[in-house]
């Protein structure tokens, strides 16, 4: 029990004194996404390209080329394997505090702080088991491809999604 205590009061170090506590969490049930739109296509085309590139390398015993790719291999391992294996390593590790004034996101030993000013607009996807979670995406324009986004943070698999929601929106309006 003393665990759970330290865990869901990991905010109370860095209050200010007349900060207010509005929510705090911690995620549901789920998978874990490791930074809102995952870019999968991305990551599956890289790894195949890269393990082309290698095969046809070791076949043509060249060890210049070999070497080359070996880097783009690990690269390509890192980005489709690295989120899953950090999410099962941060699994029970993750925690959320809302006060009047910031959003605190604790993940393992690493905490968040944001203010509303660094926040973009607010977003909530509905999961099948009932949780929900909330983004904070920005979405900027390339010119090579269009849209992209870039998630600033996020609150995942919230079984309370309504009451973080309205937290999170008396901290952003300033009116706690």
């Amino acid at each position: 029990m003393t665990e759970y205590n330290e865990n869901y009061n990991f905010f109370r170090p860095y209050l200010e004194p007349d900060e207010r506590l509005l929510w705090h969490g911690a995620p549901g049930p789920g998978k874990l996404n490791a930074y809102g739109r995952v870019p999968v296509l991305f990551s599956v085309v890289w790894m195949g390209l890269s393990l082309f590139w290698e095969i046809a390398a070791v076949m043509s015993r060249q060890i210049i080329m070999i070497l080359f790719g070996i880097p783009f291999v690990l690269i390509g391992l890192s980005v489709v394997f690295g989120a899953p294996i950090r999410n099962a390593k941060l699994k029970g590790k993750i925690f959320y505090a809302v006060t009047d004034r910031r959003l605190l996101i604790r993940e393992g030993e690493n905490i968040e702080i944001f203010t509303a000013d660094r926040l973009p607009p607010m977003q909530i996807h509905m999961n099948k088991n009932g949780t929900g979670t909330i983004l904070f995406e920005e979405s900027y324009y390339t010119s090579q491809g269009g849209n992209q986004y870039r998630c600033i943070c996020s609150l995942q698999n919230l079984t309370d999604v309504m009451q973080a929601q309205s937290a999170l929106n008396t901290m952003i309006a300033g009116r706690a």
